[in-house]
C-alpha cells in the first residue's frame, strides 16, 4: 500500500532565532488586543501552536517574553525614537517635527507604551531579563541623537546645549506619556503640543520647525 503524505501537514522547521521572532510577533498581537495584563504564556503558546513546555524551550518566562517584545519592536519603525532621520540627502532635519512624529506614533499604540513603562520600573532589578536593555538604552539614544545633523538655532549648535535639549525633550516625552496613560481624559498628542511650545518657543525656533 502506497502512503501519500499530506503536504499541508508538513511543518517548516524554524531555527531558534526564527522561532523567537515568531513568538515575539505573536506576543505583540496579543498585547495589542488584550494589553500586557491580558497576556499569558498559555495564550501565547496557543497562538504559535505550541504547548507551554514547548514554548519554554525558547522563552523561559512571561517576563522574558515581554522583554523580548520591547527589545525587538519598541525601537523599530513601529516604535519610539527610531528609525532616526536620514541625513544622507544633505538636508538638515527638524527636531521638533521628528519628535512630534514619535509622539504621534506612540499615541497610536498605547498598549506598547504601557508595557514599556511597566518594564522600565521592573527592570531596575539586575536579574530582570530587560535590565541590560534599559540600562544601556538612554546612552545609546543620546549618542545617536547627538550625531544627527539637526536644523538648529545658533545657540543649540553648541554640543553642550544640544545635549541638554535632547535630554530635556525626552524627559518631557516620558512625562507626557505617563500623564496620557494615567489620565484617559488627556490626549498624548495635545499634551506634547503644549510641551513643544515650551521646548521650542518662538521666536528662537521660528524657521527651524
Amino acid at each position: 500500500m502506497i502512503s501519500i503524505s499530506n503536504p499541508l501537514r508538513r511543518r517548516t522547521r524554524l531555527t531558534p532565532e526564527q522561532r523567537r521572532e515568531q513568538i515575539a510577533q505573536a506576543a505583540v498581537t496579543i498585547i495589542a488586543q488584550y494589553g500586557s495584563y491580558g497576556f499569558s504564556m498559555q495564550r501565547l503558546a496557543d497562538a504559535v501552536h505550541m504547548t507551554v513546555p514547548g514554548l519554554n524551550h525558547y522563552v523561559s518566562s512571561r517576563e522574558e517574553v515581554l522583554a523580548l517584545v520591547i527589545e525587538t519592536y519598541y525601537d523599530t519603525d513601529t516604535g519610539t525614537y527610531t528609525p532616526l532621520p536620514d541625513t544622507n540627502d544633505g538636508h538638515n532635519v527638524s527636531m521638533p517635527a521628528y519628535l512630534r512624529k514619535l509622539v504621534k506614533s506612540n499615541a497610536s499604540r498605547p498598549e506598547m507604551v504601557a508595557l514599556f513603562m511597566q518594564l522600565a520600573i521592573e527592570s531596575a532589578n539586575p536579574h530582570h531579563p530587560a535590565h541590560e536593555f534599559y540600562r544601556d538604552r538612554h546612552a545609546t539614544i543620546l549618542k545617536d541623537m547627538m550625531a544627527i545633523d539637526w536644523n538648529l538655532p545658533p545657540y543649540y549648535r553648541n554640543p553642550e546645549h544640544l545635549h541638554d535639549l535632547i535630554v530635556t525633550a525626552f524627559f518631557a516625552m516620558d512625562g507626557v506619556q505617563v500623564q496620557a496613560m494615567t489620565n484617559p481624559g488627556e490626549d498624548m498628542v495635545q499634551l506634547w503640543a503644549r510641551a513643544e511650545r515650551t521646548l521650542f518657543p518662538s521666536p528662537t525656533w521660528d524657521g527651524y520647525r
